[in-house]
């Protein structure tokens, strides 16, 4: 009877966990197909915050969280996301001193002063949703050292260990963000090293109503918390990494009276090159930068968004619905810089996609052995143009008509 019972127990705790890798397949899938987003900070300190905040187009300063709330033009946004291609979009619940945009009912009795009359989260939602975009909000479960003193002993912020208050807090106020949105949302961006919260409460309230929820992490992934880690800006020569890359385009994550200081193209490539990288978990990259009140962008947002769209609309099969080259690998912390190529291929590794950044010399390209030992048959343009293809022990040799076919930007060559 005892042997039966312990046999019973194995086989529950199999099965437990082989639906627990389900649902966290389930769960993650979509996202590992999630290559281009929008990350946007729109936001009201209040108080004098020492990095800046979101100005009027003509450099002057939002005088309260209403006057940001009532002039947020959630239909622009909507379009300037579609625009780029974003498959989904990062967007500020609260931010410095959390001045939360929309109603609140919970955070008042905490810290009155801090929420818009307007909803601005809901007005997203309705207009993002209209471009089959997903909605991401971020949150910062640890921003209490922005507050007044007031504000901090009023939350427990000082407490000290375990801050039970402070969590309290939090935890409450994210109840009622899910109340009000969950159903609607993708998951939730969280920024900071999540300290003075209980980390897997935190999860835990937020995946007993969203269990399909994303839950990010910035500058990190503490594993009990979150599912998935992202980084936040980079230089040249732009590095690859395998988590999800946050990057501005202009000066600062808000809008300022800046300019758009990354090419279209760069940034084309670059979420090529993510999706490209060994061993990534989702996201791609999220390109940020932030609209002004009144539906105004900084000067070249519009024309980015638009240039950059166009190219990842013409990525088709190479882009979406692949994973990283198994023939042509590409490690994490490759730069884009100089990079002549990366390879992606399609889930069931019949066909492999060459990106040709860097246009060879003459009419041909040679590459090396493939790295899992596969044999290629032919080769093509994504028009259907046949490509000359002679595959030996030294490698992969493509031949062209003319070195006039090479684009300067991406040269996409199936093969299989």
């Amino acid at each position: 009877m005892r042997n039966t019972l312990l046999i019973l127990l194995f086989l529950f705790s199999i099965n437990e966990r082989g639906q627990a890798q389900k649902i966290q397949q389930s769960k993650s899938e979509p996202f590992y197909d999630m290559h281009i987003g929008m990350f946007t900070h729109y936001m009201f300190p209040q108080d004098n915050y020492q990095w800046g905040a979101t100005q009027w187009a003509d450099g002057s300063v939002v005088q309260s969280l209403d006057e940001l709330a009532d002039n947020f033009d959630a239909e622009d946004f909507a379009n300037t996301a579609a625009s780029m291609g974003a498959q989904y979009v990062i967007f500020t619940t609260w931010h410095a001193n959390m001045n939360a945009l929309y109603p609140s009912e919970v955070i008042p009795k905490w810290i009155p002063g801090h929420t818009s009359k307007r909803d601005v989260i809901r007005d997203l939602i309705r207009e993002v949703k209209k471009k089959e975009i997903k909605v991401i909000l971020y949150i910062h479960p640890c921003d209490g050292h922005d507050f007044s003193k007031e504000d901090q002993e009023r939350t427990g912020w000082n407490d000290g260990e375990p801050y039970t208050k402070w969590s309290n807090f939090i935890i409450s106020v994210m109840n009622e963000i899910i109340d009000r949105y969950g159903k609607d949302l993708y998951g939730f961006y969280l920024d900071g090293g999540i300290q003075r919260v209980d980390g897997p409460l935190l999860r835990k309230t937020i995946l007993d109503k969203m269990p399909k929820a994303v839950l990010i992490q910035n500058q990190g992934l503490k594993p009990e918390i979150v599912d998935y880690g992202a980084h936040e800006r980079m230089e040249a020569p732009y590095p690859a990494t395998n988590w999800l890359r946050c990057q501005t385009i202009t000066e600062e994550w808000w809008a300022k009276e800046a300019t758009v200081t990354l090419s279209p193209e760069l940034a084309y490539r670059y979420t090529i090159l993510q999706a490209a990288v060994k061993d990534r978990t989702g996201g791609g990259v999220s390109w940020s930068f932030g609209p002004h009140p009144g539906g105004r962008w900084e000067l070249g947002v519009p024309s980015f968004c638009a240039r950059l769209g166009k190219l990842v609309n013409k990525t088709g099969s190479s882009l979406f619905g692949t994973r990283p080259s198994k023939a042509y690998v590409t490690l994490e912390g490759t730069a884009l810089t100089g990079l002549p190529y990366v390879a992606t291929e399609s889930l069931d590794g019949q066909t492999t996609y060459l990106h040709v950044f860097s246009p060879p010399k003459g009419s041909s390209i040679l590459l090396p052995v493939p790295a899992d030992g596969r044999q290629f048959k032919s080769a093509k343009f994504t028009n259907g143009e046949g490509i000359l293809l002679i595959q030996d022990e030294s490698g992969v040799k493509l031949m062209v008509e003319s070195p006039e076919v090479w684009d300067d930007i991406d040269t996409i060559i199936e093969l299989n």
